[in-house]
């Protein structure tokens, strides 16, 4: 039982990131003149900057070392409970992960890693800029890592006149 409530907790922490991620403003990075193999590699070059932040060291990070031994401690007499026991044990337990605020939490640690990828970006003089309503929607009907949609996005990220008029 211990197990399959911090198993619970990790995969509350970890299903909150794709949530964090589809609110998010629909922009882009640009640079005009730049090939579509630069384009190309400079975005996975800074995704990883992005991907490999060592966030361990974070007040979310700091908060879910110890939600995590409060909830080793809480659980640690589950296996010789029984009736109401049990059921003091599992509600301490859902307090201790609620109190962690999860998906708060895991917006800052994207928050931080998105800051790392914005800063690589910047330094090889992209731009960002905001997507209007209609390359959104354009965008929507094309899948997400499809050689369709990559173009488009290239086009628009290579557009001296979005980059101009839709910067920010």
């Amino acid at each position: 039982m211990r197990h399959s409530l911090q198993s619970a907790f990790a995969a509350a922490c970890l299903l909150s990131a794709p949530v964090i991620a589809a609110k998010t403003e629909a922009t882009s990075w640009g640079k005009p003149g730049v090939s579509i193999d630069q384009y190309r590699t400079d975005a996975i070059t800074c995704g990883r900057v992005g991907y490999y932040t060592d966030v361990s060291k974070t007040d979310a990070a700091k908060v879910f070392r110890d939600a995590s031994g409060q909830l080793e401690t809480n659980e640690a007499d589950l296996t010789n409970a029984t009736g109401p026991r049990i059921m003091d044990i599992v509600t301490r337990s859902a307090r201790i992960v609620d109190s962690t605020r999860p998906q708060e939490r895991m917006k800052d640690v994207g928050n931080l890693m998105q800051a790392r990828i914005d800063h690589c970006l910047r330094g090889r003089g992209y731009t960002r800029f905001k997507l209007t309503a209609t390359q959104r929607k354009h965008l929507e009907h094309l899948h997400l890592g499809s050689a369709e949609r990559n173009v488009y996005l290239y086009g628009l990220a290579t557009d001296p006149d979005v980059i101009k008029t839709q910067a920010f």
